[in-house]
């Protein structure tokens, strides 16, 4: 997918974390950033990261997954159990299972090498701009609250009867727009803009691994409810209250 944003690319002075352990493709990133106006620092591997996430917080993270020391997978871990900063993992694991244990781990993005240095840009822009916007998408940062699920707002919190489930900023995001129209069909194209932006709106594998980590998430909190309902080829409408039967978990995305 190639993500195109509207104009010249210029950043506010963003410092930015580039977590690689080859030199010369670090270097290379770090180039490609520093020219569109953001101050990158690069970190040789997972310890130094985690190292420089804590002394330093960056506001924005390209994370390699195969680094020494401590992989990539930890580092997301780590940084996920007490920051929302935008993790975009750039990795040669190409597979879907990578994608999706990516995601679900707390990835905002995920490419795959070998990459185009113009997209990472834009897929940056977009990701800064997704966290200057705040948790939510819409704007709107009040209580959406359901028969079965509240979802806050000012708090960037989910409770299924009571019990909080833990989603990363991109799931709360997908789920918060699917809420505010229960019933409603969401099309694919409208969750990709309002979640990810307008570059990502023919992105739909994206979408699918997002709606699967959400399903699993809701599932596990709330066994044999289905919250998230598939129109093929269209899109998604949100069942307020879960509808019974078959689970998010073990339905299909669509």
């Amino acid at each position: 997918m190639s993500v195109r944003a509207p104009g010249p690319i210029a950043g506010n002075g963003e410092r930015i974390l580039v977590v690689e352990d080859e030199p010369a493709f670090a270097e290379l990133i770090a180039l490609w950033l520093e020219r569109h106006g953001w101050q990158p620092r690069i970190a040789p591997d997972g310890a130094h990261a985690l190292r420089a996430v804590e002394e330093d917080p960056p506001d924005l993270i390209v994370l390699d997954l195969s680094l020494p020391r401590v992989d990539g997978w930890h580092v997301m871990e780590r940084v996920r159990s007490h920051s929302l900063v935008p993790i975009i993992v750039v990795t040669a694991r190409g597979s879907e299972a990578d994608k999706v244990r990516g995601l679900a781990t707390g990835a905002d993005d995920y490419v795959t090498k070998p990459l185009s240095f113009p997209e990472l840009v834009a897929r940056v822009a977009a990701a800064l701009r997704r966290a200057r916007g705040g948790p939510v998408a819409n704007g709107d940062a009040a209580t959406i609250d359901l028969p079965g699920i509240r979802i806050d707002g000012q708090g960037h919190r989910v409770e299924v009867d009571g019990l909080a489930v833990h989603l990363t900023p991109t799931e709360y995001r997908l789920l918060r727009h699917l809420a505010a129209r229960p019933g409603a069909l969401v099309a694919r194209g409208e969750l990709l803009v309002a979640v990810w932006g307008s570059g990502y709106r023919e992105d739909h594998h994206l979408l699918r691994v997002a709606i699967r980590n959400l399903r699993a998430k809701l599932a596990a909190t709330a066994p044999g409810r289905r919250f998230i309902e598939t129109e093929y080829g269209l899109g998604y409408r949100f069942a307020a209250g879960g509808e019974p039967g078959e689970a998010d978990g073990a339905a299909s995305d669509g």
